[in-house]
């Protein structure tokens, strides 16, 4: 019976050691999965953004207008095949210059996120070459789920005309949490002090702060599951500049399709 027992605990400790290192070492790997590109891409030209460690950051440029700009940030799984079509079709049509972000590791960029910081070093550079060309007056940006966490970080230091976020979630260790929750054999790993694991818990009220001059708006479903409205309403102190448009039967995976006319009224309003 002592065996048994001592077997039990040593499996559980070494379930929650192996969460904890997780979460504080490889959490990169796991926000950025590997996603392979398996069509070819309609773009008109790219541009390929490189860290020390020869990481890639894939630009993709669409549309031939040079009256205004959209730099657009997918969420964790890329899917440039699918934002075409959608997303990325429909801002052309409304006489945009679309400019794809592609993360290391997605979508025929090459290498692998080390970690966010340096994701942001490059997502850096490349905003700065853009707005070289694209006026910052004239440029919205525009986050989907993960992506919208990192678009809010990346224009902390660029001058944009507005911001538009869809799916997101008011912090990474909430999202991190309600995922944990989401899966029965991981669960129990959400009882792991998650926030102080992460070396740095990015939070959407930090880059919102910064923002304040700027027009953001976030249009959020009634029925995501991954990032639910509550929980940004429970976080919600954001300033005046900062719109909420609740996306009725959104889901996590739709609601920027079924968002996509109010998207393009509130950008003409911007």
């Amino acid at each position: 019976m002592n065996r048994i027992m001592i077997v039990i605990a040593l499996v559980v400790a070494g379930y929650f050691s192996l969460g904890a290192y997780l979460l504080s070492t490889q959490l990169p790997r796991y926000l950025f999965p590997k996603i392979v590109l398996t069509a070819q891409t309609e773009e008109l030209h790219q541009f390929k953004f490189y860290d020390g460690s020869n990481n890639q950051l894939l630009v993709r440029e669409y549309g031939q207008s040079n009256r205004q700009c959209l730099l657009f940030f997918p969420g964790r799984h890329g899917g440039i095949k699918k934002y075409e079509k959608s997303i990325i079709n429909a801002f052309q049509k409304h006489n945009f210059k679309v400019f794809s972000f592609s993360y290391p590791g997605q979508d025929g960029a090459l290498g692998q996120v080390k970690t966010m910081a340096a994701l942001l070093m490059l997502i850096g550079d490349a905003m700065s070459n853009i707005l070289n060309t694209c006026s910052s007056e004239r440029t919205i940006v525009y986050g989907r789920s993960l992506g919208a966490m990192v678009a809010m970080y990346a224009v902390n230091d660029n001058k944009v005309s507005g911001i538009i976020l869809d799916s997101v979630a008011p912090s990474l260790s909430i999202a991190i949490d309600s995922y944990l929750n989401s899966r029965w054999y991981l669960k129990p790993l959400s009882i792991l002090p998650i926030t102080l694991l992460l070396p740095k818990n990015y939070q959407l009220n930090e880059p919102m702060l910064a923002l304040k001059e700027t027009p953001i708006s976030v249009f959020q479903g009634d029925k995501d599951l991954q990032t639910p409205l509550q929980q940004l309403q429970q976080h919600w102190t954001y300033g005046d500049n900062v719109s909420l448009y609740i996306v009725k039967n959104g889901k996590h995976s739709d609601t920027y399709s079924q968002a996509i006319n109010e998207i393009l009224n509130v950008v003409d309003k911007l």
